[in-house]
C-alpha cells in the first residue's frame, strides 16, 4: 500500500531489539519479541456526533520473550487489585483519574515499553481515499507492518479477538498476505488472544485509553489536567503521528534516498516551503496569499505523508482550494496567482505534464527544468525570427529590442 505510507512503528529503536554477543565468537542472536496491540477509536468522520472519535490510536506493548512470564504474572496481580474479577479495560475506568493514576503507579515499574501511532482523522482531506474504510484500514496496516517488520527479526503480534474488531482482523490478513521473510532467521507472526485470558492485551487497552485523553477532543475535555503522555514518558520508546508535523518532520527518517543529492534537494525544498509559511504566519494575508498558503499546505501534506509522492494534478489542487471555501480558479489563473507567486517567493515546486509537487529528489527538479526549457527555448527562437525579420525587412532601420527594457531578451536571443 504505497498510497500514503508513513510508518506506524517507524523508528522502533534498535534498543528494543534484544541482541547479545557471545563472548567468544561475537555471534549475534536475536530473541523473540512480542507486541501486544490494542486501539482506541474507530473509522468514521462525522465528528459532530458525540460518539465519533477525532483520533485513532494504535498502541503496542513491546515485551522481551524473557520477561513474558514475570510480566504476565505481575500484570495479572495488578488486574486483580484494581478490577477484582473483571477485565482490565479503560472503559471500566471512565474518567476517574484518581483511579487511573493509582493503576498506572502499579504498572510503571514493570518490564515493558510502549510504541504508538495516532491518526488525527480531522486532517484527512474530505476527498481522500482514506475516508473509505477499506483504504483507511489498509493504510494503517501498512504503516504498522512496514516498521515492525523492518525493526524486528523475530516478532509475534498479539491482539484481542473479542467482538468484531475490524481493524485487527484486517491487520491479521494483511500480515498473512505481505510477510516475505527477509532472511532465513526471520519469524514474524500474528495471533489473536482472547482478552479475558490476555492481560497483556488488556494492558495495551489501558495505555490506549490513557493516551486518548491527550489527543481525542471528546476525551481531552474530560482529562481534568491529566497528561498521561508525560506521565508515561519513560515507557514510550516511539511515537508516530499522522499527518506528520512539518516543524518536526525529518526527511532522512521518512524518505529512502538514492543519493546524497536527493537528500539535499528534499531538505532544501522543505525548508523553503516552511520559510514561506513562517513569513506569512503573522501577517494579514490577502486572498491570494491565503490561497497560496492553502495550496502549499496540501503540497506539504503530500510531501510528508506519501511514500510514492506522485505529482498532483492542477485539478486536484483546484478542487482542494474549492473545498476550503475559496473561489474556483481557472487553470491559467491558478498558475499565475498561486504557483507562479509561490515560486517568486523562493518556494521550489517541481512540475511536469502530470502536475505539481514539492521535489523530494534531484530528478524532479530536472523535470521542472526540462518543462521550462521546452517552453522558453521555442519562444526565444520565435522571438529571434521575428526580430531578424523586422530588422532585415526594414533594411536595418528598425531594431525592436533596442529599448533598455528589452535588454535581457536581446542578450538571450543573441545567445540563442
Amino acid at each position: 500500500m504505497n498510497m500514503v505510507v508513513g510508518q506506524l512503528f517507524c523508528q522502533l529503536y534498535t534498543t528494543v531489539i534484544t541482541m547479545k554477543c557471545l563472548s567468544n565468537n561475537q555471534t549475534l542472536k536475536y530473541y523473540m519479541q512480542y507486541a501486544f496491540c490494542d486501539e482506541f477509536g474507530a473509522f468514521g468522520f462525522t465528528f459532530e456526533k458525540p460518539n465519533v472519535s477525532t483520533h485513532f490510536i494504535i498502541t503496542a506493548i513491546i515485551v522481551n520473550d524473557s520477561d513474558m512470564p514475570a510480566l504476565r504474572d505481575s500484570v495479572e496481580a495488578v488486574r486483580k487489585k484494581h478490577f477484582q474479577t473483571g477485565e482490565m479495560k479503560s472503559s471500566h475506568l471512565k474518567n476517574n483519574h484518581t483511579r487511573i493514576r493509582k493503576l498506572l503507579d502499579d504498572l510503571m515499574p514493570l518490564p515493558f515499553n510502549i510504541y504508538y501511532l495516532v491518526v488525527d482523522k480531522r486532517k484527512i482531506y474530505e476527498q481522500s481515499g482514506l475516508r473509505i474504510k477499506t483504504s483507511f484500514y489498509k493504510f494503517l496496516n501498512q504503516m504498522a507492518y512496514n516498521a515492525l517488520q523492518k525493526s524486528f527479526q523475530k516478532l509475534t503480534i498479539v491482539a484481542d479477538e473479542t467482538g468484531s474488531n475490524e481493524f485487527m482482523q484486517s491487520f491479521s490478513e494483511y500480515i498473512k498476505d505481505h510477510n516475505p521473510a527477509l532472511s532465513l532467521f526471520d519469524e514474524f507472526n500474528f495471533r489473536f488472544n482472547k482478552s479475558e485470558h490476555g492481560v497483556l492485551v488488556q494492558l495495551a487497552d489501558i495505555m490506549s485509553g490513557c493516551l486518548a485523553f491527550c489527543y481525542d477532543e471528546n476525551k481531552k475535555s474530560k482529562a481534568e489536567g491529566s497528561n498521561y503522555k508525560t506521565y508515561l514518558g519513560k515507557k514510550i520508546i516511539g511515537i508516530q503521528e499522522f499527518p506528520r508535523d512539518p516543524v518536526t518532520f525529518r526527511v532522512e527518517d521518512q524518505i529512502n534516498f538514492d543519493s546524497r543529492d536527493d537528500a539535499t534537494v528534499a531538505n532544501l525544498c522543505l525548508r523553503k516551503a516552511l520559510a514561506f509559511k513562517q513569513e506569512f504566519k503573522n501577517k494579514d494575508a490577502d486572498e491570494n496569499s491565503k490561497m497560496q498558503i492553502a495550496v502549499l499546505d496540501y503540497l506539504l501534506f503530500r510531501f510528508m505523508n506519501n511514500s510514492v509522492r506522485r505529482y498532483i494534478s492542477t485539478q486536484e489542487l483546484q478542487n482542494d482550494l474549492e473545498r476550503k471555501g475559496f473561489e474556483r480558479l481557472s487553470t491559467q489563473s491558478f498558475r499565475n496567482r498561486i504557483i507562479a507567486k509561490l515560486r517568486d517567493h523562493g518556494v521550489i515546486i517541481a512540475s511536469s505534464n502530470k502536475g505539481y509537487k514539492l521535489p523530494s529528489k534531484k530528478s524532479e527538479v530536472e523535470d521542472f527544468i526540462k518543462k521550462t526549457q521546452g517552453i522558453i527555448e521555442p519562444m526565444l527562437h520565435r522571438l529571434k525570427l521575428c526580430y531578424n525579420a523586422i530588422r532585415l525587412g526594414s533594411n536595418g532601420t528598425i531594431f525592436m529590442l533596442d529599448d533598455p527594457e528589452y535588454s535581457t531578451l536581446k542578450k538571450l536571443i543573441e545567445v540563442e
